[in-house]
């Protein structure tokens, strides 16, 4: 599946890099959910195809062993849409679709943990309240031993969700170590749902209610509205929608939400196919059921943000005049349509273009913020892909670890890649402070705590959410 490449700060999402264990892949861009295709068996052929059929029967027929009619045929529909040069056009089969399709609806095969990335591995963070895993026995701080007979030791976190998720009524058999004891658990995989929003209160004005959308799933409408309810309870009258790495998701949903915050009438975007009139979607009762926003209220966006998220931006700001505050947006202004291929697979097709309500498409373009800002620079710098880094060699990995000691305060001098005495001794000194072995030597510990309190410093210099706070205050 295809989606906009990520540049977000990793390190700010991972303050232990934590993940629900049920959680699949990127999200991808939908107008709707799975539809049949009636294709009609009198259609004329195009002129041309005739030599995809003859190349078809002449493989068939002549090569010197026996083809996969399957492989022929999914060849030459990822061929067509390959031709198309549109990333966001894809033929998705089996695991893939099966991925996609949950992820539109906001729900997965899981037994209701939520894991974390240690120096030891994959443990368990928390536990859903009546999950499989609460009611057979895992327990906070458990570490994932096997999954299925299959070992986890050395997988990262992603490799540990792949094992575990799964269709729904499945059994899986989990072994977790726990102290000096190993313990195994067989539990029936449930239907987890997981929240595409969260709330919270800013915590220097309480009276402002922060959004943050993960993506658009086909119940956010819904999490959107009992969010504001629940935040309005709490005290307060101002919000900020942050849609900061939102990939997109459900049209649908996007129309609901900006729906709450418009006025009835106004528009919300333009659809244009390649035939037929350009459809306009306004505000309006059908969307919101009568339930309107009205406080004051910002939105978030970044390079990330994209398609649905995009659009809702767009509306809020163009329409309603919300300021849009952050870096520019990712720019996709196309929408897809999911049909079901039979098979166990599904055709992701790119059908229209979608404008603004100024009339704008910002395909490769993107939204710009009414106001810059961003996370300070070392907020980008790569993740470290290896567990531990050796002293005296030259990588990447040694690169991010100096960008990160100068972040924290412990100078290393010149960032160039190379672990040296100078950078040996900033690890020394921030070994020592932090009540690690001082050996001047980056292990796994010594990473997972650096990773930890960059983390922390990013989410404490949030300039965007600083601007979009000072903003509010205003008002």
């Amino acid at each position: 599946m295809n989606k906009p490449k990520r540049r977000i700060p990793v390190w700010a999402a991972v303050v232990g890099m934590i993940i629900t264990l049920v959680l699949g892949g990127g999200i991808g861009y939908f107008a709707h959910q799975p539809q049949s295709v009636q294709v009609s068996t009198n259609q004329q052929i195009p002129a041309g195809f005739d030599k995809v059929l003859k190349t078809y029967a002449t493989i068939s027929q002549n090569y010197y062993r026996k083809p996969s009619d399957k492989k022929l045929a999914d060849g030459a529909i990822n061929g067509m849409l390959k031709s198309l040069d549109d990333p966001f056009s894809n033929y998705l089969q089996n695991t893939d679709a099966t991925d996609l399709n949950t992820e539109i609806s906001g729900s997965f095969g899981g037994i209701g943990a939520t894991m974390a990335q240690t120096s030891d591995g994959v443990s368990v963070d928390a536990l859903n309240s009546g999950s499989p895993a609460q009611k057979a026995g895992l327990k906070v701080g458990d570490t994932i031993v096997s999954v299925d007979g299959k070992s986890m030791a050395k997988k990262d976190i992603n490799a540990v969700v792949s094992k575990v998720r799964g269709k729904i009524g499945t059994k899986v058999t989990v072994v977790v170590s726990r102290g000096n004891k190993q313990l195994s658990f067989t539990m029936e995989r449930s239907k987890i749902n997981v929240p595409s929003v969260t709330t919270s209160l800013d915590k220097t004005n309480k009276q402002i209610g922060i959004i943050t959308f993960s993506t658009f799933t086909e119940t956010s409408g819904k999490q959107v509205k009992n969010a504001i309810k629940k935040l309005r309870k709490e005290g307060a009258q101002k919000f900020v929608l942050d849609m900061r790495g939102n990939p997109g998701g459900v049209l649908g949903e996007a129309l609901k939400i900006d729906s709450m915050f418009l006025k009835n009438g106004q528009t919300i975007l333009k659809v244009k196919p390649r035939k037929g009139k350009t459809e306009v979607y306004k505000a309006g009762r059908e969307y919101d059921k009568g339930f309107k926003v009205t406080e004051p209220t910002v939105v978030l966006i970044d390079g990330n943000s994209a398609s649905a998220s995009e659009i809702t931006a767009a509306a809020l700001n163009e329409s309603a005049g919300i300021p849009l505050i952050g870096t520019k947006s990712y720019g996709k202004g196309t929408v897809q349509t999911v049909a079901d291929m039979g098979q166990g697979a599904e055709l992701k097709l790119t059908i229209a273009k979608w404008l603004t309500p100024d009339g704008d498409w910002i395909n490769h373009k993107g939204l710009q913020p009414t106001i810059k800002a961003d996370y300070p620079a070392y907020a980008y710098t790569p993740s470290f892909t290896s567990d531990s880094i050796k002293p005296e060699t030259v990588s990447e990995d040694a690169k991010s670890l100096q960008t990160v000691l100068n972040a924290l305060g412990y100078n290393v001098g010149k960032v160039n890649g190379y672990y040296g005495a100078s950078t040996m001794a900033a690890v020394s000194k921030f070994q020592a402070a932090n009540g690690l072995t001082a050996s001047g030597t980056a292990d796994s510990n010594t990473l997972s705590k650096l990773t930890q309190q960059l983390g922390t410093k990013i989410n404490a210099n949030d300039n965007a959410m600083k601007a979009a706070v000072k903003e509010l205050d205003k008002k």
